[in-house]
């Protein structure tokens, strides 16, 4: 699960990372800038957005706070390089239980062929 979470975080921090930089070009702008949002799956509203230098952040549990355009970054930044180390130990771990899982296989099938040689031998010994 904590896998998924993290390869569909780290998208969504970099499109965020986008916005906050694109905002902050149009910041010192006069005139207002369209675009469209979200409201529910597959329906989206038009917008004037005044040029401005605070942006609200949904940190989840029910917290959205207001950052100026900066402190935003800085935040996002930081979250988006602690996703990336959790995600690449994550996947060192996941190699490494991956192999673990190999090698038990393998001696698994080494120990049942042992026992197959044993029983045939045994089988051999008795009908001489």
């Amino acid at each position: 699960m904590y896998y998924f979470r993290l390869k569909a975080q780290i998208p969504d921090i970099k499109k965020t990372l986008d916005i906050i930089a694109h905002l902050q070009t149009k910041k010192n702008s006069s005139e207002p800038m369209e675009t469209r949002f979200l409201l529910s799956d597959q329906v989206y509203a038009k917008a004037r957005v005044p040029p401005t230098d605070k942006v609200c952040l949904w940190l989840g549990a029910n917290v959205m706070l207001e950052y100026n355009l900066d402190d935003a970054e800085a935040l996002l930044q930081k979250n988006q390089e602690v996703a990336t180390k959790s995600l690449k130990q994550v996947e060192d771990e996941l190699s490494y239980i991956t192999e673990q899982t190999t090698t038990l296989e393998v001696n698994m099938a080494r120990v049942y062929n042992w026992d197959v040689k044993r029983r045939q031998a045994e089988q051999a010994s008795k009908s001489s």
